[in-house]
């Protein structure tokens, strides 16, 4: 169940980063972002900073990766944890293929757009996007440890269609 939800979370988080790839946010919705970070210590960051943040990163194709790392993850763990509550072999396969194609894109996807952040915005939004890049990581990290759980654990690994072999005497 947890890998069901964790699927539906990576699905949302996935759609955020295409729709930042393809459109990016407007002037009113920067300047609603950005008030808290600038109401804070440092150097205030302006929707020039950003807009040139959010051009670096489409340049270097961040959001996409990101985007279509998380949602292809979140495919293979939707799947997948379907067919491990059907206790499937596969949908063990699927979600530890899944949690890895996001803890690998998502990872080296938020560390491009930390790059540019560092690059191009205060350092308030640094801070926050060097956090996102551990983020990203624990919490991928963290489903694909319950995904690799069923193929680790001997016990699990029964439950998972175990092959069972009945083998019949005939007696006179």
């Amino acid at each position: 169940m947890l890998l069901f939800l964790s699927s539906l979370l990576v699905a949302g988080m996935g759609w955020q980063d295409w729709q930042l790839h393809h459109q990016g946010l407007s002037d009113g919705e920067i300047e609603v972002f950005l008030k808290t970070p600038n109401n804070q210590e440092g150097e205030p960051t302006t929707v020039e900073q950003y807009r040139n943040f959010e051009d670096d990163v489409r340049t270097q194709n961040g959001y996409l990766l990101r985007s279509l790392s998380l949602l292809a993850s979140s495919g293979c763990l939707l799947m997948g944890s379907l067919l491990l509550y059907r206790l499937q072999r596969l949908g063990a396969h699927l979600c530890v293929t899944g949690a890895s194609i996001g803890l690998l894109g998502g990872v080296w996807g938020s560390v491009i757009i930390n790059r540019s952040a560092a690059a191009f915005l205060g350092e308030a939004l640094v801070l926050t996007y060097e956090i996102w890049v551990y983020l990203c990581g624990s919490l991928m990290g963290l489903c694909l440890a319950m995904a690799a759980l069923p193929l680790l654990n001997a016990k699990a690994k029964l439950a998972l269609k175990p092959r069972v072999a009945l083998a019949y005497s005939e007696e006179e």
